[in-house]
């Protein structure tokens, strides 16, 4: 099965395209985000693969920030620790199962459905934060709370609180200010 995904950024004038295809055991993202951030034009493509339980078994993502350009790629060794290409390890984000990509509301969508929380059950994670806009990739502590039935608000326990309202594939609908869907095929 596969879905292509259309969101409009709000905060910052970019379209994101994202297919997510499941497969028996993995589900494989793809996903390119286009507009304007901070007055720079931004190209952003991102792969992720997960396993069945939404959690990131390896990512890359390139991007172009007007002039700049850079790439990152992690993926977890048998072990289940982070290594970059040139199999060096990262031990900094040891137990990190989930990765955040700053301009994408697609990263919120797993642990929405990795975490299983129940209505008005709360848990805090670290993450891998991707910020796109700074090229910075680093370990963040984040907060996910089931506020209903499709509604979870999301704290990145700094600076920044957020509610987010999901469809039945744990997808982003509506992230105020932040993201909208556009449409689900």
């Amino acid at each position: 099965m596969q879905l292509s995904i259309l969101w409009k950024g709000l905060m910052y004038d970019t379209d994101e395209y994202c297919a997510v295809n499941y497969h028996d055991t993995s589900i494989m993202v793809h996903s390119e985000i286009e507009g304007w951030a901070k007055r720079k034009p931004v190209y952003t493509e991102y792969w992720l693969q997960l396993n069945r339980d939404w959690q990131v078994q390896s990512f890359e993502i390139s991007a172009s920030i007007a002039d700049n350009t850079y790439k990152h790629a992690l993926s977890l060794d048998k072990n289940g620790h982070w290594k970059c290409k040139k199999n060096l390890p990262h031990f900094n984000f040891e137990g990190c199962n989930y990765v955040d990509i700053s301009i994408s509301p697609f990263t919120n969508t797993l642990p929405v459905n990795g975490l299983h929380l129940a209505e008005g059950e709360t848990t805090e994670l670290s993450v891998i934060y991707i910020d796109v806009l700074q090229n910075e990739v680093r370990r963040e502590r984040q907060k996910y709370t089931r506020l209903g039935n499709r509604l979870y608000r999301f704290d990145n326990l700094k600076d920044f609180e957020g509610e987010i309202t999901v469809d039945a594939n744990g997808l982003v609908v509506e992230y105020p200010g932040m993201f909208e869907l556009i449409r689900v095929r």
